[in-house]
């Protein structure tokens, strides 16, 4: 038997994997609580989803599926349980930053920067955005997709892309502001080395018009994983929307 564990983004809560259930509407997904512990925590928080699905024994082999930088989750998870993981699927993964250059075209690069740079600052600009999101949840939504192209300005006219964002914002800026930065600090630091644990097959979901996690992003670790990985580059979708594309 084979189990679905959804690793959501940053921002981002369990709720993420709601837009995978249009092309798999009869999947049992298992989404981690990420933001309940820390990147420190994440085995526990594996092993405890796991055990109150009643999927904790070795028997049961475990499918991973990461979104953005839950990308970095999955992998690492993998990296750490080989022996139960049958394969990995990452949508529109945001991978280590130092396997190229790809921070200057990310639209998420001030928050990177200011995590590497000035911590202090984040932490000051995330409690706004926690102010934010508490009276004013649909504009701080807007703000952030305010340069986004068609396929994502489509999603802000669904009801559930809407609930899963307000969902989002508040699990990452209002209830767990801590964890989330503590998320973002470790994408920026350097984990490539995770990438040459894994062993299992990989899928890779990427849109060709996604600017918070480049297309290219997916091409490196196509490069990095050879024959085991299949890119599947979706036409015209940006980061969010090539969820809804994704089959597993």
């Amino acid at each position: 038997m084979e189990s679905i564990v959804f690793c959501h983004g940053m921002p981002g809560s369990p709720s993420d994997f709601e837009l995978l259930l249009e092309k798999n509407p009869t999947a049992a997904f298992i989404p981690l609580s990420l933001l309940e512990g820390s990147p420190n925590t994440v085995d526990a928080t594996f092993s405890k989803a796991l055990d109150a699905k009643g999927q904790g024994t070795a028997s049961n082999k475990i499918h991973l599926v990461g979104f953005s930088i839950g990308a970095m989750v999955a992998i690492k998870i993998a990296a750490a349980h080989p022996d139960r993981i049958s394969r990995v699927t990452l949508v529109s993964p945001a991978v280590p930053l130092q396997l190229g250059d790809f921070l200057p075209v990310m639209a998420g690069k001030p928050v990177f920067d200011l995590a590497m740079r000035r911590p202090g600052l984040l932490r000051a600009v995330t409690a706004l955005q926690g102010i934010a999101t508490r009276i004013a949840p649909n504009f701080l939504i807007k703000s952030l997709f305010a340069k986004c192209g068609p396929a994502e300005r489509a999603l802000l006219e669904d009801q559930t892309f809407q609930t899963v964002m307000r969902k989002a914002l508040s699990d990452s800026f209002v209830h767990h502001p801590k964890a989330y930065l503590g998320y973002i600090s470790a994408y920026v630091e350097d984990w490539r080395n995770d990438l040459l644990r894994i062993n299992c097959d990989v899928d890779l979901w990427h849109g060709t018009k996604d600017t918070w996690s480049p297309p290219e992003m997916s091409q490196a670790l196509k490069d990095q994983w050879g024959e085991r990985c299949t890119l599947h580059r979706v036409p015209d979708t940006e980061h969010y929307s090539t969820l809804k594309h994704v089959t597993l």
